[in-house]
């Protein structure tokens, strides 16, 4: 079914651009720089609110509006069905698993001269500060010395939450339990220097998306409330400001 829908929606774009011809293909063009001037980008402010629904000749299609109730789990999805939705994707996608992964992280190296755990008190410090509550802290690099290579670089990987979001988001849907608490990892690479990693969670990503089913105003604040913390966090972290 999955694999339909991506082929049904290429038949559209296919003929929209066979019919329209060249002016389709300006429409297209301008609706999506359009969509693009109004995102965040190096530094301009972020998108003040979502875009209005798709329209035009070309639109995407999605499902229908569902009712939702606080704390409930969605039904599970099969393996099968994940692997069909997965593969019809994966046909229109370029890059290789290491770019994807790179694709989902937002990364920054801290600067030259400061030490691990310098990098590892600036992050705390502002995290607390941000009201990014430190909640616990995995040394997987300890284990894995010993049981794999004595020299293995050094990773910790820390945890912060903003509690009432934490509750808020498991409200709409209690499946991002596998996202949060929101982490970030103070890793050295192969030639000793130090990164922090967390997964980038970006929910305007979303705001051009024809599916009805969007967030309330108020979580959608929250959220991007927090990736914004957790970017001044690893700032601080990466720049040592205490």
């Amino acid at each position: 079914m999955n694999r339909i829908w991506v082929m049904l929606a290429g038949a559209v774009f296919a003929c929209g651009l066979a019919l329209g011809g060249q002016a389709g293909a300006q429409e297209m063009d301008k609706a999506t720089a359009g969509m693009n001037a109004k995102t965040f980008f190096k530094g301009e402010p972020a998108i003040k609110q979502r875009l209005p629904e798709q329209s035009g000749w070309f639109q995407m299609p999605a499902g229908a509006k569902e009712k939702h109730e606080k704390n409930m789990f969605s039904p599970p999805l099969s393996a099968e069905a994940k692997m069909k939705a997965m593969q019809s994707l994966m046909y229109y996608n370029p890059f290789s698993l290491r770019q994807m992964i790179n694709f989902m992280a937002a990364k920054k190296k801290a600067a030259k001269g400061l030490s691990f755990e310098d990098v590892v008190e600036s992050l705390k410090t502002k995290g607390n500060e941000l009201n990014m509550k430190f909640v616990g802290v995995s040394t997987p690099y300890k284990i894995i010395r010993q049981i794999y290579r004595k020299d293995y670089p050094r990773v910790e990987i820390y945890s912060f939450c903003d509690l009432e979001t934490l509750a808020r988001i498991l409200e709409y849907s209690p499946e991002f339990i596998v996202f949060i608490p929101c982490k970030i990892a103070v890793m050295e690479d192969g030639k000793g220097g130090i990164w922090l990693v967390t997964l980038d969670w970006d929910v305007r990503w979303m705001d051009t998306s024809p599916n009805p089913n969007r967030i309330s105003d108020d979580l959608r604040k929250r959220a991007l409330s927090v990736r914004a913390r957790l970017e001044k966090m690893m700032e601080a972290a990466a720049t040592g400001d205490f």
